[in-house]
């Protein structure tokens, strides 16, 4: 963590409260300038707002951005409010920019902000990595997952430095299965950090490579588990690395 955790959570959950519209229309109605990525009828996370007057209206120049809804800072506030906990939030703020470019709308490919094909859109992909609660460190050979959603059966693709494949983890009867299953490259690993979900324990570790056993020992802190492996291992396609805390 960089920022205080408490005064990053009152400022998420004042731009939800405050910025978010599920109908821009009455806010543009007031505020005129700037230009329109969000029109009236349509949801998204206004830039700036005064909620306790209005007193600061900006008329011309580029300072207009602050009634405008740009897709690259949505997303960015929309996936730290899942890293945060804001779930519910940070989909709806992500739901809104997925809208606004239905394709009976506009072009599913092009989510404008500030120019077409802007690539400050592709802050989209944060979403996707706070949804899946997935960290990466390189020269530590660490992997970490939280699924935000569907933990209890999940699965989804995930990149390293060296190869991509998908990762899933299903729970039952209180047990916690992963499987990484590289699909292309090589997936370098000397731990692997699992959060664990209600109903999951973490007394006892297994894990296999290739169908292999591997030596490894996990230790627990704050619902999440670390297997640490006695050795780096390198996966290879073909290779699933299974995880089972049972």
């Amino acid at each position: 963590r960089v920022l205080p955790e408490q005064q990053t959570r009152q400022a998420l959950s004042a731009l939800w409260r405050y910025n978010f519209a599920p109908d821009v229309g009455a806010f543009r109605r007031l505020h005129k300038p700037g230009r329109w990525y969000a029109m009236p009828g349509e949801a998204g996370l206004l830039m700036c707002t005064w909620p306790k007057g209005d007193q600061m209206r900006v008329q011309t120049g580029f300072d207009f951005y602050f009634n405008e809804c740009m897709t690259g800072f949505e997303y960015q506030a929309a996936g730290h409010m899942i890293w945060e906990g804001m779930t519910q939030e940070g989909l709806a703020v992500t739901r809104a920019v997925h809208d606004r470019y239905h394709p009976s709308r506009r072009n599913p490919w092009n989510e404008v902000e500030c120019g077409d094909h802007y690539a400050r859109a592709m802050a989209s992909y944060g979403v996707f990595l706070a949804a899946c609660g997935f960290e990466h460190d390189a020269p530590a050979g660490a992997l970490a997952f939280a699924p935000r959603l569907g933990a209890e059966d999940f699965r989804a693709p995930f990149t390293t430095a060296e190869g991509w494949g998908s990762y899933a983890q299903k729970v039952a009867a209180g047990s916690l299965k992963a499987t990484l299953s590289p699909k292309w490259g090589v997936v370098k690993l000397k731990q692997l950090t699992l959060t664990l979900p209600a109903g999951a324990a973490g007394k006892r570790v297994r894990v296999t490579q290739g169908g292999r056993s591997v030596a490894a020992k996990g230790s627990m802190a704050d619902g999440r588990i670390t297997v640490l492996l006695a050795s780096e291992r390198t996966v290879r396609v073909g290779e699933n690395l299974i995880v089972t805390v049972a």
